[in-house]
């Protein structure tokens, strides 16, 4: 039965509307076979997709013999338990790798250890780890794997007591950034690696800049190729169109259903669950999520937890839903997360963005009259600040709009009126 699912990537049968962008991405990704390497970016608001798009793609890349390797920039998992540093990351980098080619050559039954496991721990349980797989892949016999192994193992114990140093460190990301490249070399395999959320890799410039230094390598190889999503609209148009990609990393956007796309998902859904909406409702609710898919989904869920089968969804409960989006038992924390990550500490960044909510202003001479003491330039700075961490888009020069319509409401509704 396919039906609705609010929060974290969605399976295969649930997703609607974006076979035009898997069918563009999937075709220019398998020229890699060809000679021909595509990269390419998705960038979209937050909770638009992404993420599900690039799981479907990675059912697919496998299905035509590619190896699909998906990176999570944000390091999520780690970040429950550490701080990620450059140093976990690329070692998060290096054992994906591993684990997605231990898999695609059916070599898993040998080696049962998931590395990506076992990137946190002490070094003696990290080396343990490291140590085995490579007993156990001395039998496949490419020396790639094993040189990497070996100087991870070497790696890891002489930085046991000690930070690695600046030259340590630049050896572990050249020799991870390699790794699929020399493999697929050694072995005749192609690589995809989709970094999700890649804007993130911007924080790490010491010992060195990442961004640039990742650049040099996609540049020199040829039979690894990449998929960059990110959220920060700002961040990523500043990375992929200024330097050092300097507009060389073509954008796909993911957006928003249209209002009429927004509407046949809810009508065939709401089919598929035995539900009866009346047109009304189904309109509404389109025009309070201004199509954003997980917004659709939420009023979809609890429509349906509201209503039984065989039972008509008035519009009266969508006007209800239409509240209690914005309360405890509805998605409050999600929005209270967004205002968390729009500025921390609610100073003048912050107050930027409720007053040009609160207000409907677009310019920074208008939302400057409504920051105390701040001048115009200074509001150029926040605006700019907000448009990097992807709340807001530059739509013309001089004019900004807020990028999430929900989120836009929350704020005024439950902030800028109090």
């Amino acid at each position: 039965m396919i039906g609705f699912k609010f929060g974290g990537p969605i399976e295969p049968d649930l997703f609607y509307d974006r076979e035009k962008e898997i069918g563009f991405l999937l075709n220019k990704l398998l020229e890699i076979k060809r000679g021909i390497r595509h990269s390419y970016a998705l960038v979209g608001p937050r909770r638009m997709g992404k993420s599900s798009i690039i799981r479907l793609l990675e059912g697919r890349l496998v299905e035509k013999d590619i190896i699909p390797i998906i990176i999570d920039c944000e390091g999520r998992e780690i970040a429950k338990q550490a701080e990620l540093t450059l140093e976990l990351f690329l070692n998060l980098w290096g054992n994906s790798v591993l684990d997605a080619y231990f898999e695609h050559a059916r070599a898993a039954e040998k080696i049962t250890i998931r590395l990506k496991k076992s990137i946190i721990g002490t070094k003696d349980s990290i080396v343990l780890a490291l140590s085995e797989v490579l007993g156990r892949v001395r039998a496949l016999e490419i020396k790639t794997i094993s040189d990497y192994l070996n100087f991870r193992i070497e790696f890891e114990k002489a930085t046991e007591r000690r930070k690695p140093s600046s030259e340590e460190l630049m050896q572990l990301f050249e020799d991870t950034m390699n790794l699929s490249e020399r493999i697929g070399e050694e072995e005749g395999e192609y690589f995809i690696i989709m970094l999700d959320e890649f804007q993130n890799v911007g924080k790490f410039k010491l010992p060195f800049p990442f961004i640039p230094a990742f650049r040099r390598h996609l540049q020199q190889q040829k039979r690894t190729t990449y998929l960059l999503t990110g959220s920060n609209i700002g961040m990523m148009e500043n990375i992929l169109l200024g330097g050092p990609f300097g507009g060389h990393i073509p954008i796909e956007w993911v957006n928003s259903f249209d209002f009429d796309v927004a509407c046949s998902f809810l009508r065939e859904r709401f089919a598929g669950l035995s539900r009866v909406i009346e047109e009304d409702a189904i309109r509404e609710i389109a025009k309070l999520t201004n199509g954003h898919p997980a917004y659709l989904n939420w009023f979809g869920e609890q429509c349906c937890k509201e209503i039984g089968e065989g039972e008509r969804i008035p519009i009266e409960l969508v006007w209800d839903l239409g509240e209690k989006i914005f309360e405890r038992d509805g998605l409050m924390h999600v929005f209270e997360e967004y205002i968390r990550k729009v500025s921390p500490k609610k100073g003048k960044i912050f107050q930027t963005f409720v007053e040009m909510i609160g207000h409907d202003l677009t310019s920074p001479s208008e939302i400057s009259k409504h920051v105390v003491r701040s001048t115009p330039t200074e509001i150029i700075t926040y605006l700019k600040r907000l448009e990097q961490r992807g709340f807001i888009r530059r739509i013309e020069e001089g004019r900004y709009v807020v990028v999430d319509e929900m989120l836009r409401n929350y704020v005024k509704k439950k902030i800028h009126s109090t």
